[in-house]
């Protein structure tokens, strides 16, 4: 019974590298309001890794988060790999912020002062997506759905 309200979360099996300086990443605890969110911070260029959804709760921007969520596309323009999964990176821009999207996981990179050049960023901007970004997103629709490659292949 004492089992079910034990932390069940897994921990990391290999620490998170930098993309740019491949030293290991340090965690860093950042308070926005009641949320606390755990990032992880290069000391060296002072980059920072988020993982999924953490972006939404540090700077509130819902065109964000779906930017780096939802409206992803399935090139990668990046020269980075993903610190948590290995996994390719796309750049995507907000605002002229060049920010680098996981494909497989969603976590986003930022280099140093991004996150707060991207608080800074009004929502309404970013409602309507730019016309590349349409393309992009209509290109990535054709050839693979949003079912994943096995269920593209196999029609399901």
């Amino acid at each position: 019974m004492s089992r079910l309200f034990q932390d069940t979360a897994s921990p990391r099996l290999m620490n998170r590298e930098c993309p740019r300086c491949f030293l290991v990443l340090n965690s860093e605890v950042i308070r926005k309001g009641i949320w606390k969110v755990e990032i992880d911070k290069c000391t060296s260029c002072s980059g920072i890794y988020l993982d999924k959804g953490e972006l939404m709760t540090l700077t509130g921007n819902r065109p964000l988060h779906y930017l780096t969520t939802k409206h992803l596309g399935v090139d990668s323009d990046s020269e980075l790999l993903c610190p948590s999964c290995g996994s390719l990176m796309d750049d995507e821009y907000a605002e002229g912020i060049e920010i680098d999207v996981c494909l497989q996981c969603n976590g986003v990179w930022l280099d140093k002062n991004e996150l707060d050049q991207l608080k800074t960023v009004d929502p309404a901007k970013m409602e309507s997506l730019s016309p590349e970004k349409l393309a992009e997103l209509y290109d990535a629709d054709q050839s693979v759905s949003s079912g994943g490659l096995l269920s593209w292949l196999f029609g399901r």
